[in-house]
């Protein structure tokens, strides 16, 4: 199919055409597979015969053809044990509920006297789907569908599965771990979430102990539901809790190794955080169903006051149609009218941030993404005092380099990466020199307002190459010292991106120590890129590329804060306080009184030379308090003189602190990739820099047993596990 003109019409087109040339998986019975967004309309109150849905006490709904008339029903647990069917008289494009039915399994018609969850779906039997309920008892029963396609009837007896503490209706059912068996997915009152593998036959299934769902714990009211939200072939998660809002957490793994990523919340039109806890009275109970037959996935929910609310999905041509109107209607004073007028700033921004939310979470088919490219870029030329690089006066137009910023962000994400279509992103906007270098040759978009030097902008890119690209995934990176006080309230949102400070170059800073064998003097300017990025490597790429040294980075904290500070298992969980609080009584280093524990924590660790000096920069105390820093800090010293740390911490080694090393060897093993090749760097002030190849040797069990660079070869003993336990260095005579 080709798609003709670069009109909004056929953006709008080719996304209606996709949308109905695919099969149904999210909204069955409508005979097509609809779009999902991240980003809806204000709640209307769903009505029956006129009037208001109100069942008084709780409202979870679900939406299913039952009749298979092609159109979708509504079908309600209620907070009183009863179930309930609203049938859809009116169309695919338009429905009209009817007054409601009560259902029944036999001559059962209640489940409890509490919170009630139901979902259609084949657990027994035929291929027909059973009536599956969440009910008081934290139980889950399943009724087999004895009837017909179009006329559903349910066995009176049904499977009783025993659930999680306070799960009240909180499920879903789906193939999770990818073995063609549904399983279950619980929540509950207090927001723990437990999967239960079902590890019976076809037709017999056989629920396992439930194990903890990502050991995600989202307070309170959980409810999840389990669908392939972005339609890659992936189940997601989507998370409606107490506090009114709807959380989605995309499926970063495989079909049969599932890993969730970072959660995003849903949005209103104007970017702001989707929350219906004024209308619903608390307990987002989320359900995706196209009831309007647009093409684009609705939400609708339930919630603790018994009422269903709609929440029309809002496509992405919609948002590209309001910002060109939005451009049109105020291009005479944009700036203006952003900085005076918060009501058409919301409108603006949300227009981009809600493009930018569906791209990211890869919600806009392949397709239309060349389109989308082709719309937008179409507007650089139109308004290219808004939308291309230039410096913007911050007084006049406070806010005008921040929606550049989004609409960059957006342009860039429409395409799939390569050079080739970051250069075609590159020309649209204009981009020269190097802040045309960070974006063709690394894929990274400077916002600064124009103001980093041109020797800012060579050190930065220089740097920036001399790091193992795989090794940080930034598209984004803002200076906001640079971009005005706008940017405190209105944020630029990107896939991934890192803030620096907007200092001069060549500023010097020391990295290290005072008991280091010589002074590490650094740019501040470019440490603090290196350090920002650095947050990126191990704790959001490596999570995934490289676990097994995400992991040593919490052995590596325990090593350091000693034996009295427990761990659970494994280590990125966290520390087990409970256990620690004990250990500390237990040491005369608590009283046992909770008030007094938060300075008893202080105090153990305060003005100590064992724990000062524990962690390569600074009382591991910080570190234990935000684990977020521990790897990026270590980038402070290894990017300003690697020779140096190593040095230093064989110092820390022979003055009895064994935990450094290890330090440098998580750092020095991500940056290898995995490989025996690793690179040492020099920085200097003003972006000299100065980079080495080293060599490494590694044991049968991946381990790094030596570092030989140009000044000295350092070798290194295992006993169990992955922390260093014998440390020689041999210096290199010249």
């Amino acid at each position: 199919m080709m798609w003709m003109g670069n009109s909004l019409s056929s953006l709008r087109y080719a996304a209606i055409m996709l949308c109905f040339c695919c099969d149904s998986a999210l909204a069955k019975g409508t005979g097509s597979r609809s779009i999902p967004t991240m980003s809806y309309e204000r709640p209307v109150a769903i009505q029956a015969n006129g009037k208001t849905i109100t069942l008084g006490d709780h409202a979870v709904t679900r939406c299913h053809d039952w009749d298979q008339d092609g159109d979708l029903d509504l079908l309600v647990g209620g907070g009183d044990g009863r179930l309930w069917l609203y049938r859809n008289n009116g169309t695919s494009r338009k429905a009209r509920f009817q007054e409601k039915e009560l259902l029944v399994a036999g001559d059962r018609d209640r489940w409890g006297t509490s919170y009630t969850g139901l979902v259609l779906v084949n657990l027994v039997g035929n291929e027909l789907p059973d009536l599956v309920v969440c009910h008081s008892g934290d139980q889950v029963t399943i009724h087999q569908n004895t009837g017909t396609a179009r006329t559903p009837r349910f066995t009176e007896t049904g499977l009783d599965f025993q659930v999680q503490e306070s799960c009240q209706g909180r499920f879903d059912v789906a193939d999770w771990d990818g073995d063609g068996r549904r399983d279950l997915v619980t929540g509950s009152f207090g927001g723990k979430l437990v999967w239960y593998r079902n590890q019976g036959q076809a037709g017999m299934p056989q629920f396992g102990q439930g194990e903890p769902f990502f050991d995600i714990t989202l307070a309170y009211n959980s409810h999840p539901r389990i669908l392939d939200f972005n339609q890659d072939g992936r189940l997601d998660m989507l998370l409606g809790v107490n506090w009114g809002t709807v959380s989605l957490y995309s499926n970063t793994g495989t079909e049969k190794k599932p890993s969730l990523g970072k959660s995003r919340l849903f949005q209103w039109p104007d970017g702001t955080n989707l929350n219906i806890r004024n209308q619903n009275g608390d307990d987002t109970t989320p359900e995706l169903a196209d009831l309007d037959g647009d093409g684009v996935l609705d939400l609708i929910s339930g919630g603790k006051n018994g009422q269903l609310f709609f929440m029309r999905g809002v496509g992405f041509s919609s948002r590209v149609e309001d910002f060109q109107e939005l451009l049109a209607q105020h291009s005479k004073n944009l700036g203006q009218v952003l900085r005076d007028n918060a009501a058409v700033r919301r409108q603006v921004f949300g227009s981009l941030s809600a493009l930018q939310a569906d791209l990211a979470g890869g919600l806009i088919p392949r397709l239309s993404r060349e389109q989308l490219f082709g719309e937008l870029a179409l507007l650089a030329n139109q308004y290219p005092d808004v939308l291309r690089r230039s410096r913007f006066d911050l007084e006049a137009g406070p806010h005008l380099p921040l929606l550049a910023g989004q609409y960059w962000v957006v342009l860039l994400e429409s395409l799939p990466d390569s050079a080739s279509n970051r250069t075609r992103v590159a020309d649209a906007l204009d981009f020269q020199a190097g802040y045309r270098r960070l974006l063709v040759d690394l894929g990274v978009l400077f916002i600064d307002n124009d103001t980093a030097t041109p020797e800012h902008l060579a050190a930065m890119h220089r740097l920036m190459m001399a790091m193992p690209r795989a090794s940080w995934d930034v598209e984004m990176i803002t200076a906001a010292g640079w971009l005005g006080p706008a940017i405190k309230t209105q944020k630029i949102r990107a896939r991934t991106g890192i803030n620096i400070f907007a200092l001069p170059l060549g500023h010097p800073e020391n990295s290290f120590a005072g008991d280091a064998p010589r002074p590490g003097i650094t740019d501040v300017y470019l440490i603090c890129l290196a350090h920002e990025l650095a947050h990126n490597m191990l704790d959001t790429v490596g999570r995934q590329t490289r676990p097994e040294l995400f992991e040593r980075k919490f052995e590596g904290l325990a090593q350091a804060a000693g034996p009295e500070v427990v761990y659970r298992s494994p280590g990125s969980r966290g520390i087990d306080f409970e256990a620690t609080r004990k250990k500390f009584q237990e040491i005369g280093a608590w009283d046992g009184n909770q008030a007094s524990w938060n300075a008893a924590w202080v105090s153990y660790f305060k003005g100590k030379e064992e724990f000062d000096r524990a962690y390569t920069r600074g009382n591991i105390q910080f570190f234990l308090n935000a684990p977020q820093e521990a790897f990026a800090t270590l980038a402070n010293q290894y990017f300003a003189d690697s020779q140096l740390m190593l040095d230093f911490c064989k110092v820390r080694w022979d003055a009895g602190h064994h935990s450094n090393i290890n330090q440098f060897l998580l750092i020095a093993d991500y940056l290898s990739e995995g490989t025996n090749k690793v690179r040492f760097y020099v920085l200097r002030p003003g972006g000299d820099l100065k980079v080495a190849p080293v060599r490494l040797t590694r044991d049968r069990q991946g381990r790094i047993t030596r570092v030989q660079s140009q000044d000295s070869t350092a070798n290194f003993d295992y006993q169990e596990g992955s922390l260093v336990t014998g440390f020689r260095r041999n210096p290199i005579s010249r």
